[in-house]
């Protein structure tokens, strides 16, 4: 099996009839997830991660209904060792990454970021290589976001994980180091999304060189 990224803008789902079709397929675990929502853009964009999820494991004959739950809520597929899966969504883009290793992806808009709130949530020597960006601080910031958030996934630990128990190197290809776990394995691929960061993090060097975008075989 190959890496697969899928992608899609949820803004698709605007379409009432699509986006009743759709959740109609859906397992119902997924359905009670998208009904628990009070606002239309986020039932759309957990809609949206249910349906890549859908399409990303269609040819390995699995469904939803086949999933078990860590402790930390991620699922995985009971007695299979060779296939992982990792879903995110931000702004209007939902993202689903499948390998036969693990894998963790994170989606996130570019934001603004005030020097402050900068050097709280990063570390002293992050802080300072963000500050140092100029007027790629933000997108910088962002992109250090999803790596951090990649990293989470990729362990399967959620916000057990602190952030700041994650160090990043951002000079040449980034690496971390991590106080709870082992990253000195792990690769992170960064992909184009205009207004987005989006990052994979696997023991892949280079996760895939292609982002499937689902919106056009939507039916």
């Amino acid at each position: 099996m190959t890496n697969r990224l899928y992608i899609m803008d949820v803004n698709i789902l605007d379409n009432e009839e699509l986006f009743r079709t759709n959740y109609e397929k859906m397992p119902e675990r997924r359905k009670n997830k998208i009904d628990r929502f009070r606002f239309a853009k986020d039932k759309k964009l957990s809609l949206g991660a249910g349906m890549l999820l859908r399409e990303a494991l269609m040819c390995e004959g699995i469904s939803e209904d086949m999933f078990a739950f860590n402790k930390n809520e991620k699922p995985f597929i009971p007695g299979r060792n060779d296939l992982f899966f990792n879903l995110s969504h931000s702004g209007t883009m939902a993202v689903c990454a499948v390998s036969d290793h693990s894998v963790g992806v994170d989606i996130e808009t570019e934001q603004l970021f005030e020097d402050s709130f900068i050097q709280r949530i990063y570390l002293p020597h992050e802080a300072g290589y963000i500050l140092a960006q100029g007027e790629l601080r933000d997108k910088t910031a962002t992109v250090m976001w999803t790596v951090k958030e990649s990293i989470m996934k990729f362990f399967g630990t959620g916000l057990s994980l602190e952030p700041n128990k994650i160090s990043l190197d951002m000079n040449g290809d980034i690496s971390a180091v991590c106080q709870d776990f082992d990253a000195s394995p792990l690769h992170f691929t960064q992909y184009s999304v205009p207004g987005y960061a989006l990052t994979v993090c696997s023991e892949y060097e280079h996760f895939t060189n292609d982002l499937i975008w689902l919106n056009k075989d939507i039916k």
